[in-house]
């Protein structure tokens, strides 16, 4: 009991200075689930959710509703949720895969209940009002002498992506929620260790490899267009293909990237030359469309095994 009190006040306590110190919060931030998970990891579900609880209370003196809820919602329950998964699965992988599902859970529940705090629906943004946003920007960079071509092309790409946006925010949820859990499994096993625990290990980043079943979805994200778009079935159908195509995409870069690292450190590369590479690969165009290529093939034909066979 004493534990799961002192970690409880330590989760409340990390988060309330992640909201409240400016740029170091950012920090606290990553490490504020880490308490929570070891609360799960060593104590059976019952004490974890009412030293969640408990740390919640303490945020809602402190903080407010809201706070009290993004903290529960945003924090709380992943990480208590990731704890219990590694205390019962024997895989990391397994562990990562049920936490993006509790993750991507609270979060759709935190916007519900954003919804109702603010009137606000993040499911169905406005396109015009994200436009006068757009246009209001650019015309105060119109008063300081900015060149009227380049901001007419800037603008038009800014509104094309923001028209873009409520479409592709199941994707976008899903993609935050996934790098959310991974953040908060790699920072909380790091503070497990410092403290002598333990938690189920994951593959390296140079062995990282997804199941050939994403190529049956990419195949299924082609085809969901033809249902046609007049109907509402057609409409949906079509934003699914979108969102689908969005995950999908980033699978296939993620595989690309992770065989790019097989391969910088078979060759013997130092780790900062490796990283700048990586960078220039995911944020050039070409860079990361070859990428995804060589994730497909990796996908498909198992490259590094293959190296094996041909080393032995």
């Amino acid at each position: 009991m004493v534990e799961a009190s002192l970690l409880a006040g330590l989760a409340a306590a990390l988060f309330l200075a992640a909201r409240f110190i400016p740029v170091a919060g950012i920090a606290f931030s990553f490490l504020c689930p880490a308490p929570l998970v070891i609360l799960g990891l060593r104590h059976n579900i019952k004490s974890a959710f009412l030293g969640l609880l408990a740390a919640t209370v303490v945020v809602l003196m402190l903080s407010g509703p809201t706070g009290a809820v993004f903290f529960f919602l945003g924090f709380g329950v992943l990480g208590v949720g990731l704890g219990v998964l590694a205390q019962r699965c024997s895989r990391g992988v397994d562990v990562i895969l049920y936490g993006i599902l509790v993750s991507l859970g609270s979060k759709i529940l935190l916007m519900f209940v954003a919804k109702a705090l603010t009137g606000v629906d993040p499911f169905a943004l406005d396109p015009k009002e994200m436009t006068e946003i757009v246009d209001r920007v650019f015309g105060f960079y119109g008063t300081v002498g900015a060149s009227a071509d380049a901001l007419a092309d800037a603008r038009e790409q800014i509104a094309a992506a923001l028209r873009l946006l409520p479409t592709i925010f199941p994707a976008i949820l899903i993609m935050a929620s996934a790098l959310d859990c991974y953040l908060s499994y790699a920072v909380s096993a790091v503070v497990v260790r410092r403290t002598g625990g333990s938690m189920p290990s994951l593959p390296a980043f140079s062995e990282w490899r997804f199941s050939k079943s994403v190529l049956g979805a990419l195949i299924v994200s082609l085809f969901l267009p033809f249902f046609g778009q007049e109907t509402m079935w057609g409409v949906l159908a079509g934003r699914i293909s979108v969102n689908l195509k969005m995950c999908v995409h980033v699978i296939f870069l993620l595989q690309g990237v992770s065989l790019l690292w097989f391969f910088l450190k078979k060759w013997n590369w130092k780790a900062p030359f490796a990283a700048i590479v990586i960078i220039l690969v995911v944020f050039i165009p070409l860079f990361s469309t070859v990428a995804v290529i060589a994730g497909v093939g990796d996908m498909w034909f198992d490259v590094r095994k293959r190296i094996g066979r041909w080393s032995a």
